[in-house]
């Protein structure tokens, strides 16, 4: 464990939670393996290693570190409420108990679960904008996974609505459609050239006020396929019709290929070319 070292870390990111007494194992030590895996999956997932290490040096009253914290917490009790109240004994498994406590029901278990796992996805919504700012977060693959797309976030989750269950898994289901749905507009409307610059600065957070018009306007469309199964074609006119009007804003889609599909060559009638007209 690097970023939750002490009990008195850990103890202030849970609620409702009974001080230990003298003699009892701390419970940082009860869930350090489940605290070991949900910072791996941070590592991994969210963050890099280098990034990763370097939120651990951060002040405690640093906003990332704090985010950071609160994620692995949740992550590892979301993976340890099912095994608190079961200890192995010499004669097998048994339910911890004593005079003035009971073990929760399952449904109140069941609950609690649920309520770390939204806990959890709430967390990764409100990292994963703060993570541009962290040190070499831009550079590591888990920036290039994120940026892959105009929706860096689990901000599309909401956009596209009626998801039940983890808003992340939700996410992760969602973006491989995602990807697709933006490389057809690339082929068709927009150019990959002009696509990849976008999502570059979307994910940096330095869109100027055109492009960042842009971006709004080609995920409105990713948002409505995902709602309505397909693309408002003339919106989509008249947003490349804008992006050819202000060339100096636009670029990239101006020296693509793509944009020679809304430019085609102008036939001019010559008498020595078969086919002349009078």
């Amino acid at each position: 464990m690097k970023l939750i070292t002490t009990d008195e870390q850990l103890r202030s990111h849970i609620p409702n939670i009974i001080a230990s007494v003298k003699g009892e194992v701390p419970f940082i030590e009860r869930l350090a393996l489940f605290l070991d895996l949900a910072e791996d999956w941070v590592v991994n997932t969210f963050t890099s290693v280098s990034t990763f290490n370097t939120i651990c040096g951060y002040t405690d009253s640093n906003n990332i570190k704090i985010l950071c914290s609160r994620l692995v917490v949740a992550d590892a009790l979301r993976r340890a409420i099912p095994s608190f109240d079961i200890v192995l004994t010499p004669n097998g498994f048994a339910v911890v108990n004593t005079s003035n406590l009971a073990p929760a029901s399952k449904p109140r278990v069941d609950r609690l679960v649920g309520s770390m796992l939204s806990h959890r996805d709430d967390c990764i919504a409100a990292l994963l904008p703060e993570l541009v700012g962290a040190s070499k977060w831009l550079t590591s693959s888990q920036a290039d996974f994120f940026g892959a797309t105009l929706f860096p976030d689990l901000g599309i989750v909401d956009a596209v609505g009626g998801a039940s269950g983890s808003k992340w898994e939700k996410y992760l289901e969602l973006r491989p459609q995602v990807i697709d749905l933006e490389a057809s507009l690339a082929e068709e409307w927009f150019s990959p050239e002009l696509m990849s610059a976008l999502r570059s600065e979307n994910l940096r957070g330095d869109l100027t006020e055109k492009r960042s018009e842009i971006v709004r306007q080609v995920k409105a469309q990713v948002v409505g396929y995902l709602r309505s199964g397909s693309f408002n074609s003339r919106r989509l006119a008249d947003i490349v019709n804008y992006i050819r009007l202000t060339p100096e804003f636009f670029s990239e889609w101006h020296q693509s290929e793509t944009a020679k599909l809304f430019a085609p060559p102008v036939f001019r009638n010559e008498k020595k070319v078969k086919g002349y007209w009078f």
